[in-house]
């Protein structure tokens, strides 16, 4: 097995993944600030003092179904296409699902400590601060973003699990 091109594939296509998401969190917080609210520390969220208005829930809707189901099945086909390219045939189940599970292990490393420690922790963009929690010490906090990253972690093997089986199943079938 050619785990190398595996690694590098679901890399490649993990970061590619990363930056949409970046744009998507860019443009969901420049249409309403609060759409990430229960991303938030606990404080900032009780400081802020209001539950996520109906627009922030309609932009999470959107940005949710436009990344998560615009982007991330054709990069994960992208990914799986390429994959099969240099190994000459079918992928198979190890390969697509180390494949996805490295895509999405990377996207969520890329989310830590990119977008949570340098973005929102550390340089703290006007578009990522809620109204009336300028400054707030919480928002510091690299603790409250590595805990939320690893009771996510669980979602790379899922990832993993749904793009092998899915390969699995396209392969079978052709």
């Amino acid at each position: 097995m050619r785990w190398s091109l595996v690694l590098s594939c679901g890399v490649g296509f993990g970061l590619v993944l990363s930056v949409l998401f970046t744009a998507a969190l860019f443009a969901g917080a420049a249409v309403s600030r609060d759409f990430l609210l229960a991303d938030y520390p606990p404080e900032i969220q009780r400081r802020y003092g209001r539950a996520r208005s109906e627009r922030g829930r309609r932009v999470a809707t959107w940005v949710g179904v436009l990344f998560w189901g615009g982007c991330c099945p054709p990069l994960a086909a992208g990914a799986v296409l390429t994959l099969s390219s240099a190994l000459g045939g079918d992928v198979g189940f190890a390969h697509a699902a180390a494949t996805g599970a490295v895509m999405f292990a990377t996207l969520t490393v890329f989310d830590l400590v990119i977008l949570d420690w340098v973005i929102f922790a550390g340089l703290r963009p006007r578009v990522f601060t809620l109204p009336g929690t300028e400054g707030m010490a919480e928002y510091r906090d690299l603790r409250f973003h590595a805990v939320a990253a690893l009771r996510g972690s669980p979602l790379i093997v899922v990832a993993g699990l749904l793009l092998g089986g899915a390969v699995t199943a396209i392969e079978a079938l052709s």
